[in-house]
C-alpha cells in the first residue's frame, strides 16, 4: 500500500480551488459538491482497481467524503488537499481490507457450521435486478442527500444522530431525506421498486 502513488495528483487542477476549500472548511454545501465531483471518479477507479467490485468502490467514495465533511474544519491547515485526500483515500482502503477479511472469515465459519439455505433463483435475479436500480438511483442523488441517506440506511442512524455528526440542523436532515427519496420516487418505475421504496420510507420515517 505504501508503494502507491498519490493517484490524485494526476488530476487537473480544480477551478478556483483555494476559494472552494476556504468555503469547504465552513460547511458550505455547494463547495462540497464540486470537489466532491472533481475528485470522485478517481477514488472510485482506485478503489475499483483495488477490489473489482463496483459496491466497495462506490463506499469507498462515500467513506473518503464523509472523512473530509466530519474533518473540513482542518483544511485551512492542510498545504495539499490532494495529498491529504489520498491520505484518507489510502486509510479507508485499509480498513475496508480488514472488514473483507472479517467477512471472509465470519463466511467460512458460517458456511462450517450451518447448512446453507439458498433462495430460488427467480428471487436472487429480482433481489439483483432491485439492488442494481436502487444503486441506479442513488447516483442521481447530489452528494450531501446521498451522504445524508447513506449514513441512515446503512447506518441505521436517526436524524439527530445525523444531525449531530454532520454539524447541521435536524430540518436540513429532513430535507435532504426528503429530496432523496422524492428523487428515487421519479427515477424507479418498476412494480417491484413500489415495495422498495415503501421500505424506505418506513425506515426513515416512521
Amino acid at each position: 500500500m505504501d508503494g502507491h502513488k498519490n493517484i490524485l495528483a494526476y488530476r487537473l487542477p480544480l477551478e478556483d480551488e483555494a476559494n472552494l476549500l476556504s468555503r469547504l472548511a465552513i460547511g458550505d454545501d455547494k463547495a462540497f459538491e464540486a470537489v466532491f465531483h472533481h475528485y470522485r471518479r478517481k477514488i472510485y477507479a482506485y478503489g475499483f482497481h483495488l477490489f473489482e467490485d463496483s459496491n466497495r468502490a462506490d463506499e469507498l467514495v462515500q467513506d473518503v467524503f464523509l472523512k473530509v465533511w466530519l474533518n473540513r474544519e482542518k483544511i485551512p491547515q492542510v498545504a495539499r488537499f490532494d495529498a491529504w485526500l489520498f491520505i484518507i483515500t489510502r486509510n479507508q482502503v485499509v480498513d475496508a481490507l480488514k472488514d473483507i477479511a472479517r467477512e471472509a472469515a465470519a463466511k467460512r465459519n458460517m458456511e462450517e457450521s450451518l447448512s446453507p439455505v439458498l433462495n430460488s433463483v427467480e428471487n436472487q435475479l429480482v433481489s439483483k435486478e432491485n439492488e442494481q436500480r436502487l444503486r441506479y438511483a442513488m447516483d442521481r442523488l447530489s452528494p450531501q442527500q446521498k451522504l445524508v441517506f447513506t449514513l441512515s440506511r446503512h447506518q441505521g442512524m436517526k436524524h439527530g444522530e445525523i444531525a449531530n455528526r454532520l454539524n447541521i440542523s435536524q430540518n436540513t436532515v429532513k430535507t435532504h431525506l426528503v429530496h432523496a427519496l422524492k428523487t428515487l420516487r421519479g427515477l424507479l418505475h418498476h412494480p417491484s421498486d413500489t415495495l422498495v421504496l415503501l421500505c424506505l420510507f418506513f425506515h426513515y420515517f416512521l
